[in-house]
């Protein structure tokens, strides 16, 4: 009888545990996130094209509920040998929505035959996309945000991690527990999982963005040396970090009031 109330004692806490872990293995907004890498030829100008084409275009799919944010965001430190030195980044309620509503007519409804295929020869030489991939955002924590598309700060960390897909829900519920609190100099935490590739040849499944005020903030955030928390280190060993990329915004847009 002690016995079969030890065991029921158990399973209770074990629901218990389970409930308590749930919200956090669902914390992203579920937002659908397209990130495309591009390499900009020198002396083509391709952030005046982004500043007084793309960029209108985009704030109209904004206005008009298509997607929910875009942003373009320079490389720091980025050179000649560099494979891309561009990101830019666009934000949907649904993955159909990130390639919906696009084109020059659209843009530019008073250009010619001859202007649009002027215009895409320019922005064809001015630009290459090197790759581009897909994710989910699957955590996010941004002080007085409610769910929505967040509006971004001046710098952006991106980091690559690939983990054992055996152990992604747990990783997941981690990650968000980390992150759920106070986030130092950090303005903002997001944790995306990549959906256009899957497999154990690909470089990364999942991607944490850390967003600073400004670049001194990333800075002084890495000037202590201090022990590992254990839940940290939990968190380090279900991943391999890939790479760590610094940013600088460019343009950023949200929904006009």
């Amino acid at each position: 009888m002690k016995i079969l109330k030890t065991i029921k004692m158990r399973k209770l806490f074990l629901i218990i545990a389970l409930v308590s872990l749930a919200p956090l293995s669902a914390q992203g907004n579920g937002d659908f996130v397209s990130f495309q890498f591009v390499k900009t030829t020198p002396g083509e100008q391709y952030n005046v094209i982004l500043n007084e084409k793309w960029k209108d275009l985009h704030q109209m799919r904004i206005d008009e509920g298509t997607i929910t944010g875009w942003d373009t965001w320079w490389r720091v430190g980025a050179t000649s040998e560099s494979d891309w030195n561009l990101l830019i980044v666009t934000v949907a309620n649904h993955p159909d929505s990130l390639n919906a509503n696009v084109g020059v007519p659209k843009m530019r409804p008073d250009y010619s035959a001859m202007d649009r295929e002027i215009f895409l020869e320019k922005n064809s030489k001015a630009r290459t996309l090197v790759w581009q991939n897909i994710y989910v955002n699957k955590g996010l924590n941004f002080t007085g945000n409610n769910g929505e598309t967040p509006a971004v700060p001046q710098v952006a960390v991106i980091n690559a991690m690939k983990t054992d897909y055996s152990n992604d829900a747990k990783y997941e519920q981690l990650e968000n527990s980390l992150n759920s609190g106070g986030l130092g100099a950090r303005l903002g935490w997001g944790l995306l999982k990549r959906l256009d590739n899957y497999g154990d040849a690909i470089h990364h499944n999942y991607m944490t963005v850390d967003f600073y005020e400004k670049m001194s903030d990333l800075m002084l955030s890495r000037v202590p040396t201090e022990n590992v928390p254990r839940q940290l280190q939990e968190v380090l060993r279900m991943r391999e970090h890939k790479s760590s990329i610094t940013l600088w915004s460019g343009i950023s847009l949200r929904p006009t009031e």
